[in-house]
């Protein structure tokens, strides 16, 4: 890396910029951008799902001062979420044209798109070309990366940010240019708004810098204060998420055991972000036979160099990146040892850019040949398990297969049970938001508030009441029930007492995904 405030002559940096665009690298990940926007594509068009559920509510249903009103607490509502604004605001202008599941999450299908060039670029300067390479490759196929890349939820926004303002950072310090300290700080506050967990990289990497770059401590600092000056107006929001009830309720539903923490490891490295889905399942067995084989060909190839004393000697910007991949694990353990229980799959994200530029560091230091193989087997397992992400059994809940089976079949007397509303945070169920017919629906298994999101005190509908409220509206006319089931394939019948004895199971309809979807039909005679 060039010292800070080293001056570029234009020319040479046209060539140089022509010379990158031209060159066989680039080509690759032009494709591998191609590849990665195709699958995260392909799931962005699935139901939404769970935590989206919200954010469709925040950002489909209200106006903008609306959105902001809800996120700060400040009206009727409180603590209607406990996570910063800017990927509400973000999904509330894409879906001013349309409420599809595609432009609701089109904020991270672009963000996640984009976090494959960028990483690239990032790698270029860290773990250089070669290793830059296999991490854009790593970044395109990863199933956690391409999850989060099509989720209306803030990770994919915040994946884009940290790294970009990384990148940012070892620019300003390679070029001495004011302008990258400039983007560092946006950088670093439109991640805080994304996503308070990218405070243990942000903090980790400052702390990087005036450790080991003492020229460019007066920089950096100036930038990180431009960054909290940027984000100050969100201090009230960020001190009324803290004090949310919503915090003591997801740390008592997220144990804080070795156990737990192992899975959420295993799952944020290489596997789908839902622990229901093993990773025997996806990214597959055979996806983790080649990884192990990946990992012990990258141990003999450093062990060899080490030997041969061939082994380059760590830069201090590759130091940083191992840093930075266990800043937030490290982070999130600790305030959950001392804190609310925040270590999470999902919340790992901030880090998952320095383990995969990390591991493709490590695989081509392997040596030249050793190191092919390595990087080939890893990227190998993981499009593997990208392929796999298509499969209809790891797919989201197909809600609209649902609603459109129901629509196509129920007379306008019939009346539906809804269920899907078990793992909402409210209002909204998944069936709510893709259902259109003017059929009443009774809800079961949730609450049946219909106007702030869910919370302790709203009874959630037992199955038996919701049936003899639909009996009494349906006066002996069919009712259709719809529910989520991790044991689709067995004859479950979900609603045994309720209703009338004249009712019988008349058909069943099951839509596969990683919580099967049924529909059932009860009709009397």
């Amino acid at each position: 890396m060039a010292p800070p405030g080293t001056a570029v002559a234009p020319s040479a940096r046209l060539r140089r910029h022509a010379a990158a665009i031209a060159s066989p690298g680039a080509a690759i990940v032009v494709a591998l951008t191609l590849a990665g926007a195709v699958l995260r594509i392909l799931l962005a068009r699935q139901s939404v799902f769970a935590d989206e559920l919200s954010s469709y509510w925040i950002s489909v249903r209200h106006s903008l001062g609306g959105v902001l009103s809800l996120l700060y607490s400040t009206g009727r509502i409180q603590h209607a979420e406990i996570t910063p604004p800017l990927s509400f605001l973000a999904s509330w202008l894409s879906t001013r044209i349309g409420d599809s599941p595609e432009l609701l999450r089109l904020p991270a299908l672009l963000a996640g798109t984009a976090t494959i060039p960028l990483m690239y670029r990032l790698g270029i300067h860290t773990v250089g070309r070669r290793a830059a390479l296999v991490a854009a490759a790593l970044t395109t196929f990863s199933p956690f990366m391409i999850y989060y890349s099509a989720e209306a939820r803030a990770y994919g926004l915040l994946m884009l940010f940290i790294t970009g303002a990384v990148l940012s950072m070892l620019l300003a310090l390679r070029t001495g240019r004011r302008r990258y300290w400039v983007l560092y700080a946006v950088c670093s506050a439109a991640a805080f708004y994304t996503h308070y967990t990218c405070l243990f990289v942000l903090g980790a990497s400052l702390l990087w810098l005036l450790f080991t770059q003492p020229q460019a401590r007066r920089a950096g600092l100036l930038a990180n204060a431009g960054a909290f000056v940027l984000a100050a107006p969100w201090i009230p929001g960020l001190i009324a998420d803290t004090q949310s009830p919503t915090v003591k309720i997801l740390s008592a539903l997220s144990p804080f055991t070795a156990s737990a923490v192992r899975i959420d490891i295993e799952h944020w490295s290489v596997g789908y972000p839902y622990s229901i889905i093993g990773l025997r399942q996806l990214p597959g067995t055979a996806s983790l036979v080649l990884l192990a084989v990946a990992i012990a060909v990258t141990a003999v190839g450093l062990a060899w160099r080490a030997r041969g004393r061939s082994l380059p000697r760590p830069s201090p910007v590759l130091w940083l990146v191992a840093l930075l991949m266990l800043a937030t694990p490290v982070g999130e353990a600790v305030a959950s040892a001392v804190g609310s229980h925040i270590i999470g799959t999902r919340d790992l994200a901030g880090s998952w850019p320095f383990l995969a530029l990390l591991a493709s560091a490590l695989a081509v230091a392997a040596g030249r040949r050793l190191g092919v193989l390595a990087a080939g087997l890893s990227v190998v397992a993981f499009g593997w398990g990208a392929v796999r992400m298509l499969e209809a059994r790891f797919q989201r809940p197909d809600y609209q297969g649902a609603a459109d089976y129901v629509a196509a079949r129920a007379a306008p007397s019939d009346v539906v049970i809804d269920m899907t509303g078990s793992l909402s945070p409210g209002p909204l169920t998944g069936f709510d938001i893709t259902f259109h017919r003017d059929l009443q629906v009774v809800r079961a298994r949730s609450p049946a508030e219909r106007d702030h999101p869910f919370t302790i005190f709203d009874p959630i509908v037992p199955i038996p009441a919701a049936a003899r409220r639909a009996a009494q509206l349906a006066q002996g006319h069919r009712i259709f029930v719809v529910f989520p089931t991790l044991a689709a394939t067995e004859r479950v019948d979900p609603i045994p007492t309720g209703l009338p004895a004249s009712y019988r199971l008349a058909s069943r309809h099951i839509l596969q995904g990683i919580e099967p979807t049924v529909v059932v039909v009860y009709a009397r005679g």
